[in-house]
């Protein structure tokens, strides 16, 4: 009997303290967007980045940074890339987001977004899987941070965990999805737990690395979570801010998802 009240004491008290963690967030963000973009579309991510600023201005961000040095022949360059993550994550709303309805002015459309929401602090799970960028071998030996125009670029992947996967190249400009493959978006890439998985190496889902005159850098963004985090409204091709916040509102909904982001230097063939 006296264990009974003890457990059910700490059962009382854990959920106590759980709600005492849930903080309430609100906030208002005004979206601009052309008319190349549906105004069902518009809704969506105008919704999302205003969750995304909320946490942002309740719980603070964190920046992470990828270095690279470079001192080939006579000539040094260092290179950095560095993102910010929201330190929070969506609980429930409390009320549905108020949107206004889009205004017409300049040539482009303008609506304005209110949330109000319960949210937790959000702390990243450190990566547990083993990831390697592969340059004209398909094992892992061939590892390499270093590549030149026209090398085959290929990825080994294991986790420790069964799961899900996705791939993203970004450049200066844009970022291109590269898992789930071309025509597989409504179907997210599974993983096995332990399985190695060699990607890239198919006939229709093959990558050849490209640079102008000049060397280029470039990040290999590597995603995992044990449950599904791609669905229907995965682009193919996105801006680079444009791909920040779609990732920042997927960790915001996913704190058991790990990112790993991988900087790469491609050279011209006039290099070697």
């Amino acid at each position: 009997m006296r264990f009974l009240c003890f457990l059910m004491l700490f059962l009382h008290a854990s959920l106590f303290f759980a709600k005492e963690k849930k903080v309430r967030c609100e906030g208002t963000y005004t979206y601009t967007y052309s008319g190349s973009l549906s105004h069902d579309e518009a809704k969506m991510r105008a919704v999302d980045y205003a969750i995304t600023m909320a946490l942002a201005d309740q719980f603070g961000t964190t920046v992470t940074s990828q270095s690279f040095l470079d001192m080939t022949g006579n000539w040094e360059r260092f290179e950095q890339r560095s993102r910010t993550l929201v330190k929070g994550k969506l609980v429930r709303h409390i009320h549905e987001p108020v949107i206004s309805n889009p205004l017409y002015e300049n040539n482009q459309f303008t609506l304005e977004v209110k949330v109000s929401f319960y949210a937790l602090p959000l702390d990243y799970p450190p990566t547990e899987f083993s990831v390697h960028m592969l340059r004209n071998g398909t094992e892992d030996r061939f590892e390499s941070d270093q590549f030149r125009s026209d090398d085959k670029f290929y990825l080994s992947f294991t986790s420790p965990k069964a799961g899900y996967l996705a791939v993203f190249f970004e450049d200066r400009q844009n970022v291109l999805c590269m898992l789930p493959y071309i025509g597989e978006e409504q179907e997210p890439f599974r993983v096995e737990q332990g399985k190695r998985y060699l990607l890239f190496d198919e006939l229709d889902n093959t990558y050849h690395m490209t640079c102008g005159e000049e060397p280029e850098t470039n990040l290999v963004h590597v995603l995992f979570s044990p449950q599904p985090f791609i669905n229907g409204d995965l682009e193919r091709e996105m801006t680079c801010r444009r791909f920040s916040e779609w990732l920042d509102v997927r960790r915001s909904y996913d704190s058991q998802m790990q990112v790993e982001s991988i900087l790469i230097r491609v050279e011209p063939q006039t290099v070697y």
